[in-house]
């Protein structure tokens, strides 16, 4: 590596919707670590698009994002963890890195992912019909509803930490609960800290990022994220001007600007989280075996 090269040591992975933009704010408030916003949920290593333009690209984003001699230099994407090529290619790119793990109930999850996509004007099926064309979904050649709306295979934890400790050894292997990072922040962020060899003293702001919640301005969420030609006549004045993590950034805000804090039309999911729950606990199982971590809460039913 070139001196003044800035690559990547720490990679968060997932799951989806499981607090990981907070987390990942968390932690790169620390002066030890750079962790730019715009390199969150930057699918760098899981699109072919991307990888194939050469790790100096990712290296000029960085630059770009001002950092410069910090002992842990952090990427996150929450399909990291899904798709296992994105897990080969971080192992092929470098073998020591660490590697962070948010997991929530899978069941919790794929419902709070489900409501994230129908906010953000993205998900037009109810419940049930999208899980019942979750394999149709996982072949489309639409990388948004391939990665997005596949709600209950994202939850397969198992199956995904399985692969991830073919590559890496459970030493460079950081797994923390959802449930974790919502009780008790500021002792999930110590560890984290430690995990990484920084000083663990540092307390951060804990800001709480992309809730889930529900729409200030239907208008600015169908604008900026829903499918369509309008947004398609953004996207192609703002390629050609704007990298890609620096839309990123820019999407973060809106996002965060245009969402308030209470749901709207709350719905009762009580049967689909019987059928989730029963789809789920084998798998769970694994997940057990595999992380040698307790999840007993998640094999009984709500």
């Amino acid at each position: 590596m070139n001196e003044g090269d800035v690559r990547p040591n720490t990679f968060l992975i997932g799951a989806q919707k499981s607090a990981t933009t907070s987390l990942y704010n968390w932690v790169a408030q620390h002066p030890e670590v750079c962790g730019p916003s715009s390199l969150k949920d930057f699918p760098f290593f899981s699109r072919d698009t991307f990888f194939e333009k050469g790790i100096g690209s990712l290296q000029d984003a960085y630059k770009e994002e001002g950092c410069a001699g910090e002992s842990i230099v952090m990427q996150g994407c929450v399909q990291y963890m899904y798709y296992p090529v994105a897990i080969e290619r971080i192992y092929g790119f470098d073998s020591n890195a660490k590697i962070l793990v948010v997991l929530r109930n899978p069941v919790d999850r794929a419902i709070s992912a489900y409501e994230y996509f129908k906010k953000m004007k993205l998900e037009t099926l109810n419940f049930n019909e999208a899980i019942d064309r979750e394999s149709e979904r996982m072949e489309s050649s639409d990388i948004q509803i391939r990665s997005g709306l596949t709600y209950r295979s994202h939850g397969l934890y198992g199956k995904q930490m399985e692969h991830v400790y073919r590559f890496f050894p459970k030493k460079q292997v950081m797994v923390i609960k959802y449930e974790e990072v919502q009780n008790n922040p500021s002792q999930v962020v110590k560890k984290v800290y430690e995990f990484l060899g920084v000083d663990k003293g540092y307390e951060p702001e804990y800001n709480l990022l992309n809730k889930t919640g529900s729409v200030k301005s239907s208008l600015v969420q169908t604008l900026f994220f829903k499918q369509s030609n309008i947004r398609k006549a953004l996207v192609n004045i703002i390629d050609p001007i704007l990298p890609l993590h620096r839309r990123t950034k820019i999407r973060w805000a809106i996002n965060e600007w245009n969402t308030k804090e209470s749901k709207a039309d709350k719905e009762d999911f009580e049967f689909e989280k019987k059928q989730l729950y029963n789809y789920y606990i084998e798998d769970i199982k694994l997940l057990e075996k595999v992380t040698g971590i307790d999840f007993n809460e998640w094999k009984k039913e709500n």
